[in-house]
């Protein structure tokens, strides 16, 4: 199993001159030190310790079961597994000269702290195979700066300044090799030998080899324990038993004993400075004194009893204050300045101690002993030199408590109890004699006896909470002093101290001042300069300081033979509490000591410092009660607490004349949501946005760290110190930009104020705040400026640019709107005459015309019908242009459609003797969606092109569905493009060949841009594929949607077929009467009766007269227009169909007939077919019951 622990080294012996003790030739004192437990209550990680370390600060280092802890007498920092640590189980630890700290862990290897105490380097057996295990048992460091470790079972290690490491095995071939392999101890002595303790050998490290120690037990007995000691021997714990190493090189058994059980003791767990030795012993632990062990007992206030622990190492701080180290009750610490102070108290078991539990009253014995009275009623005799305590008498008062006690000249003891009863004894003889209540005039005092005093003269003078006693040598009352009762004492006061003044008389101190007594006057009278207030206590010092305490104050006052006069005085102001002491006393170097409920102080009067002693100075309790001290004719201070008596000699109370180191322990900030550490030497720089920088101080000392006060300044942010307790811990949420000095002053328990250097911290501002960010300002604001009037020249520029841009929109608009102007007027104006051209060489030509005059006739109507395309062409492209082309989808059947353009289109082909092919891919939809006239427009005009460009050879439509589009494919074999002219093709009033072509073949062209313009506005496209001299390819692919087909029309007979049956009787409003001829005579040659009216009044008149069946109505008409009439005709009664006849060219002009009740519309010219269809299409027979109406 793993060894208890490691014994270190180097106990600090130079720092001996730190302190100071006050007198070498004080005397001795008997001293009880009585070791504090530190345990997980007060922070540590666990209650199993195994190694102690102190680094250079002052920081304690150790190591624990879970983790690895930092000491700064307040609490604990803990590192672990999280914190850096490979393993928790930390079995030892070492701080090297360069302020290193090593641990040796259970699972972990060897791991090293940084000096700044923030990074972990990591020796381990996967990243050093060298090593045979991670379980390291034992670390230190040789003069040399090679670090050594020891390990469970692959023996010893060396690692170099350089890092190599260096391995050490167990070789039993081999003398000089290590003992074994376990290896559980290391320890260097002064002169930098190497000690190494094995699981069953011991030896030191020559340089070359091992030298093994000789042991005088057992072999294989186990090693428990390494020490090295003053002299320069090696103390050794072997299973059970304790060995000494002496310097020349003999060992031999300690021979010492434990002294409770009389055992062999196990192992010299430290030697510290004063020379004393600790050893760890069955029952606990012990302190070698004159040669022999004395018990330290051990009280866990976590068990509430008595412990014996199992020991695991020993350390003495650079304080002197020791440490020891246990596997089962944490932590134990015995302040440096345990010698101050013996607590002596009452074991019922034990009859050497205290008859007494609570000691009440102290005075001095004429063999320099002490005679104690108290709460058993015994009368004990205490040497203070070796604390033997005698018990002369038991239950000197009966069944009451003790409360005073004086030794007179004579030897004669006087012991007063707390009611009516008084003790004569005179240890000479034995003889004892009381005094009660029934005495009679020499009764004694009827309440609690405060003081008791011994005046020139010999008589006693006793004080009690009612007044005054006077009493011989053999006890008879002298004189009876009752307050109010004559005598000089007020009535309202009451007596708290009496003693010999410094003339040798009697004092009285009062709760309404200081008063003597006057032999001669037989009275008590205030003290010349004396306080007229509460005094709670008198000490002298020499025949002329008299010193006065009150509630928190300390007077001094100089005693001039009749007078007091005050010489200065010491308050809260100075560190006094704000109690009234219980006793004040000046020792021999003038030192002033005070007992009050609050503890012990000492004031030094030079330097008005004032150190106060508590429980964390050796004293169970800083509760004194408030009887006056004993104080021995060799100096020794004797007084009374709840738990004991409490024994110290002033010259042997130490003094650190060394200050301990103040730092900072902790300076961090919170950054977002982490917690970073910042560097405590500075200068501090923290980042925008940081907050809670958190400030903890600690003055490195252990002795009564809680009795510390620190005082902070964070000098830019506030002016005055802010005081705070021993916890040192000071946030500041937030700080404003800026520059700031944090300065830092501790007070030690001693009362001097330590300074730290100011610590410069810097809160950087906002990034836009910062000096670069005010250069880029600066320069972003110069960019600005000249961006601002580049801008601006840019802003000028481009408003130039769009103002010339809105006149050149605003002109081609206007051109625009001219254009349309005067292509609507010129469509208006070319319509109705071409009306009359067409018209008349239509009629013309149902006449009898000879060969000659027909051709001449079909010559006009073909220049006609080529003139009214070109304007229909110039009109659809204005149309496009301005964005008014309105399409108009309908269910029409495709393939009827391709049969009629192949009906159009085959006799042009024949006369051309082309071949005419047309197919219709099988999965081609018979019915879609779409604009039929348009589709037909474009098919045309590529067929048409194809025809007429083709000399020779054949021309090919071919219809097929391509995923949701139907595709065209018109080719040819006439004589193909070239890329130039592909790229000109779809231009307006442009040809293959230019003038050419246009000589040759005759067009506008306009019928190619026409239909591309037509396939873009239907969401499709046309492609072209030509090779000069090779034919060309039009692939016209539009989107039509395949619908249903519609249900048919179940109309008995069609319009033109009644039509065709009866001659109508047809209304014609037309001003122009060339058009008039036109329509009467086209009509009239289909059998209907035309009626004309010239205008729109003449219109109504006809209508008034006479019945029509349907009315033709010219738009454009003189005075009332036709959509106007058509209104007043239907408010007349008219209801017969109305056609609108228009020369009009734009699209509004449909639209705005069907709103004003047209049901049908023509546009001009005219011919007998088309007024046949829209007559066909809107005219209504009148019905009867019988049928049909004849409209004659």
């Amino acid at each position: 199993m793993r060894c208890a622990g490691i014994a270190l080294v180097g106990l600090w012996l130079s720092l001996i001159a730190c302190t100071v003790w006050a007198h070498d030739h004080a005397p001795p004192t008997a001293g009880n030190p009585q070791p504090r437990q530190i345990g997980v209550l007060d922070g540590l990680p666990s209650s199993r310790v195994h190694a102690i370390a102190e680094d250079r600060q002052g920081y304690l280092w150790i190591a624990t079961r879970d983790g690895l802890a930092r000491y700064d007498g307040v609490g604990f920092r803990v590192w672990r597994t999280e914190d850096g640590l490979h393993d928790n189980s930390v079995w030892s630890v070492h701080v090297d000269a360069r302020d290193r700290v090593w641990i040796g862990t259970s699972r972990g290897g060897v791991s090293m702290l940084d000096v700044d105490r923030t990074r972990f380097t990591h020796y381990t057996r996967s990243s050093h195979p060298e090593m045979g295990v991670d379980d390291v048992w034992a670390v230190t460091s040789t003069p040399d700066g090679a670090i050594w470790f020891g390990t469970a079972e692959s023996g010893l290690y060396r690692i170099d300044d350089d890092g190599y490491m260096q391995r050490f095995r167990a070789d039993p071939a081999d003398p000089r090799s290590l003992p074994g392999d376990a290896v559980g101890y290391l320890v260097v002595q002064e002169d930098g030998t190497l000690w190494v303790g094995c699981k069953t050998g011991v030896a030191a490290w020559t340089g070359q080899d091992f030298a093994p120690v000789a042991l005088p037990t057992p072999p294989g007995a186990l090693v428990e324990g390494l020490t090295v000691g003053s002299a320069g021997e090696l103390w050794i714990g072997v299973q059970g038993r304790g060995v000494i190493r002496h310097p020349d090189g003999r060992t031999e058994l300690i021979p010492l004993s434990d002294p409770v059980l009389g055992e062999p003791v196990l192992h010299m767990l430290a030697e510290d400075r004063q020379g004393a030795r600790w050893y760890d012993s069955r029952s606990g632990l012990a302190r070698e004194i004159g040669g022999r062990l004395e018990d330290v007992p051990l009280y866990s206030v976590a068990s509430r009893g008595a412990v014996r622990p199992a020991w695991a190492s020993a350390f003495e701080d650079r304080e002197g204050g020791l440490w020891f180290a246990s596997n089962d009750t944490g932590l134990w610490y015995l302040p440096a300045n345990w010698r101050n102070f013996t607590v002596l108290q009452r074991r019922i078991s034990d009859p050497a101690t205290l008859g007494n539990a609570i000691v009440n009253a102290i005075a001095p014995a004429a063999d320099g002993g002490l005679w104690l009275v108290g709460s058993g009623g015994a009368l004990d005799h205490l040497d203070p030199r070796t604390g033997r305590i005698d018990h002369r008498l038991t239950r000197v008062c009966g069944t009451q408590v003790s409360s005073g006690v004086v030794e007179m000249t004579s030897g004669v003891i006087w012991v007063a109890c707390m009611r009516h009863h008084l003790v004569r004894y005179d240890p000479a003889t034995g003889e004892r004699r009381a005094w009660n209540e029934t005495g009679g005039v020499h009764a004694a005092p009827s309440n609690g006896i405060a003081g008791l005093v011994e005046a020139a003269d010999g008589v006693l003078w006793i004080a009690d909470s009612g007044g005054l006693q006077a009493r011989a040598a053999d006890g008879d009352v002298i004189v009876s002093i009752r307050p109010g009762a004559g005598h000089g004492l007020p009535g309202s006061v009451r007596p708290t101290r009496l003693v010999r003044g410094p003339d040798g008389g009697v004092w009285l101190a009062t709760t309404g001042g200081l008063f003597r007594w006057n032999g001669d006057d037989a009275r008590f009278q205030p003290v010349p300069g004396g306080p007229q207030t509460h005094v709670s206590a008198i000490g002298q010092q020499g025949a002329d300081t008299v010193w006065l305490t009150g509630m928190g104050q300390l007077d001094e006052y100089r005693w001039d033979g009749t007078a007091l006069v005050p010489a200065r005085r010491f308050d809260a102001d100075d560190g006094l509490p704000q109690v009234f002491p219980g006793d004040v006393r000046i020792d021999a170097d003038g030192a002033v000591w005070l007992t009050t409920v609050r503890g012990l102080l000492r004031l030094d009067p030079e330097t008005s410092r004032i150190r106060v002693y508590g429980v964390r100075d050796g004293l169970l309790s800083q509760e004194f009660n408030d009887r006056p001290m004993g104080v021995s004719r060799d100096g020794h201070f004797a007084a009374g607490t709840g738990d004991g008596l409490l024994l110290f000699h002033p010259l042997q109370v130490r003094q650190h004349d060394a200050k301990p180191p103040l730092l900072i322990g902790t300076l961090e900030v919170r950054r977002g949501d982490d917690v970073i550490q910042l560097p405590p030497q500075g200068p501090v720089r923290l980042q925008h946005g940081d907050r809670d920088l958190r400030v903890v101080a600690r003055l490195l000392s252990f002795t009564d760290a809680h009795a510390h006060r620190y005082r902070l300044r964070l000098d830019g942010y506030e002016t005055d110190w802010v005081n705070v307790n021993a916890g040192a811990v000071r946030r500041f949420p937030r700080l404003a930009p800026g520059r700031y000095t944090l300065e830092v002053e501790a007070r030690t328990e001693s009362g001097d104020w330590i300074a730290l250097a100011p610590l410069a911290i810097h809160q950087a501002p906002p990034w836009w705040r910062t000096v670069w960010a005010w250069i880029a300002a600066l320069v972003l604001l110069a960019l600005g400026l000249w961006r601002a009037a580049y801008a601006y020249r840019g802003r000028l520029r481009r408003r130039h640019a769009w103002q010339l841009a809105e006149e050149k929109r605003e002109l081609a608009e206007h051109a625009s709107q001219a254009k349309t102007r005067f292509l609507a007027t010129l469509g208006h104006e070319v319509r109705t005459p071409m009306t009359g051209v067409l018209g008349m060489s239509e009629l013309l030509l149902d006449t009898e015309l000879d060969p000659r005059q027909r051709d001449y006739t079909l010559a006009i109507r073909r220049a006609g019908d080529h003139l009214m395309r070109l304007v229909n062409d110039a009109l659809d492209l204005a149309r496009i242009e301005a964005g008014k082309l309105q399409l108009d989808p309908q269910t029409f059947d495709l393939h009827g459609m391709v049969q009629d353009i192949v009906s159009l289109c085959a006799p042009m082909a024949r006369q051309k003797a082309l071949d005419f092919d047309v197919t219709l891919a099988p999965d081609t939809m018979q019915w879609v969606q779409g604009d039929p006239t348009r589709v037909r427009q474009i098919l045309l005009n590529l067929i048409g092109n194809a025809l007429k460009f083709t000399d020779s050879g054949r021309v090919a439509l071919h219809v097929e569905r391509r995923g949701a589009d139907v595709v065209f494919t018109v080719s040819d074999t006439g004589p193909g493009l070239s890329a130039e002219q592909v790229g000109r093709l779809f231009r307006r009033f442009e040809q293959a060949d230019g003038a050419r072509t246009n000589a040759r073949y005759g067009g506008s062209g306009l019928g190619l841009a026409i239909s591309q313009e037509l396939s873009a506005a239907m969401g499709g496209r046309i492609d072209v594929d030509s090779t000069l001299g090779q034919g060309t390819r039009f692939d016209v692919r539009l989107p039509l949607v395949a619908v249903d087909a519609p249900p048919v029309a179940s109309e008995p007979a069609s319009h033109a077929r009644l039509t065709a049956a009866v001659g109508l009787d047809i209304l014609l409003v037309e001003d122009d009467q060339t058009v008039a001829d036109v329509i009467s005579g086209l009509l009239q040659a289909q059998g209907h009766t035309v009626v004309h009216a010239l205008h729109g009044l003449a219109a109504l008149t006809e209508v008034a007269a006479r019945t029509f069946d349907i009315a033709l109505l010219d738009l454009d008409l003189p005075g009332v227009d036709g959509l106007a009439l058509a209104g007043m005709l239907r408010a007349l009664g008219f209801h017969r169909p109305l056609v609108a006849v228009t020369a009009r060219a734009d699209a509004d002009a449909e639209p705005a007939a069907r709103t004003a009740g047209f049901e049908g519309f023509l546009r001009k010219p005219l011919t007998g077919e088309m007024l046949a269809d829209v007559i066909a299409q809107t005219w209504r027979p009148a019905r009867s019951d019988d049928g049909i109406e004849d409209p004659s």
